[in-house]
């Protein structure tokens, strides 16, 4: 019976998790991809860099979107057992509200391990990787498309037009390419047909023409040399690309590990006071996920006539504003203007009672709502507010009663 009692629940909270998770990180991806694909295109990038870009953002919005899926989850499962009476028969064979919370408890420790597994460790390599693909890209590293009918300046003196482009790129029509060299030297290539073709150190490309002509102009020479060819092999020398910083530059890229070994190690006094802001942050943000089930089940759990869904909106706002309040804490810690005790620990201290209080307001006293007086100042508004359209409505009512 026991453990029927903990899977049941524990269905009930995994599918609005899992909704929750997925349809928060597909619309943050969504409207990411379009940017993405936007600024690759400007770029001349290759379209699967977009793909590989999104994989690393993933972790960031899985992990805004895991506190607020498990507290619409243990929310909803509960609202759920409260309004169809569940939670009475449950609670009338002998299995109490603190027996029903065994499972979000447990499930809370393990979304608090994937939350510091995310924060502490996967998002600072993904985030790196990210910056490191929009680096290449911004950079060249990837090439630069060469689209037909425009001139592509591809660095180092190095101009080239293209008429047409068939068989993806492989075979291309009517050639124009110039190169500049310092000493004033100016070749200039034109031809019919020709294609790129790899070579085997990676620092040059071959570039395989048919059927044109080469115009050598060097600056002390008379006139120009001119030639004429059927096929001619043009090696061109591929730009040297800037390469990527390496991990750490920023608390952001750094884990959990290397944020608390540098803020003991570190000597410069705004390197203490941002990486113990970015450690305190990401840890106290997991672990609040261990106080979600208190506050979910406070406000979660409802009389059968009171329907309002004010338990779900308080719940989300009060987690919605946690997550703003530390991340302002940090950033005013790290400049020097607050301390870790004020800006990260009280808040969620705060946010910690406020739980306390609404379970305990559920759990052990009898017929007291903990949103009652929030309640029934919203029905007073309402109430006001719907005496003058009773009052239209009265004169109306008051002649075709007396037809």
């Amino acid at each position: 019976m026991i453990r029927r009692i903990d899977k049941y629940i524990f269905r009930q909270v995994l599918s609005p998790l899992l909704l929750t998770i997925g349809v928060s990180a597909m619309l943050l991806i969504l409207e990411k991809m379009l940017r993405l694909f936007d600024m690759v295109a400007n770029l001349g990038g290759p379209v699967g860099v977009v793909f590989e870009m999104l994989g690393n953002l993933i972790p960031q919005y899985i992990g805004l979107a895991l506190p607020l899926g498990f507290m619409l989850g243990v929310l909803l499962a509960f609202r759920k057992l409260s309004s169809t009476s569940e939670l009475e028969g449950l609670q009338a064979s002998g299995s109490g509200l603190w027996r029903l919370m065994r499972g979000p408890v447990a499930l809370s420790v393990v979304v608090t391990m994937i939350s510091i597994a995310l924060l502490g460790y996967i998002q600072p390599r993904s985030f790196y990787a990210y910056n490191s693909l929009l680096f290449e890209l911004s950079s060249g590293a990837f090439g630069t498309s060469i689209r037909p009918g425009e001139y592509a300046d591809l660095g180092d003196g190095f101009t080239l037009r293209i008429e047409e482009s068939h068989e993806d790129g492989g075979r291309l029509v009517g050639i124009f390419a110039q190169t500049e060299r310092p000493g004033g030297n100016i070749t200039t290539i034109t031809a019919a047909e020709g294609s790129f073709l790899a070579t085997t150190d990676g620092s040059t490309i071959l570039m395989r023409l048919y059927d044109g002509v080469i115009i050598d102009i060097e600056p002390d020479k008379p006139a120009p040399r001119l030639f004429t060819f059927e096929q001619h092999d043009w090696a061109i020398e591929m730009p040297a690309v800037e390469q990527f910083r390496p991990r750490g530059g920023r608390e952001r890229e750094m884990t959990m590990d290397e944020l608390w070994r540098e803020s003991n190690s570190s000597v410069d006094d705004a390197e203490v006071r941002a990486f113990k802001a970015a450690f305190y942050d990401r840890l106290l943000r997991s672990l609040a996920i261990l106080v979600i089930p208190f506050m979910a089940v406070g406000l979660g759990v409802t009389a059968k006539r009171q329907q309002r869904p004010l338990g779900l909106v308080v719940s989300v706002i009060l987690l919605l504003v946690l997550h703003k309040v530390l991340e302002f804490g940090a950033a005013t810690v790290a400049l020097g203007a607050g301390s870790v005790a004020l800006n990260l620990f009280l808040p969620v201290a705060i946010y910690t009672a406020l739980a306390a209080f609404f379970y305990y307001s559920v759990a052990h006293r009898v017929g007291v709502a903990p949103l009652a007086w929030l309640e029934n100042g919203w029905q007073a508004v309402l109430d006001f507010f719907q005496q003058f359209s009773f009052g239209r409505d009265e004169p109306a009512k008051t002649q075709q009663a007396a037809e």
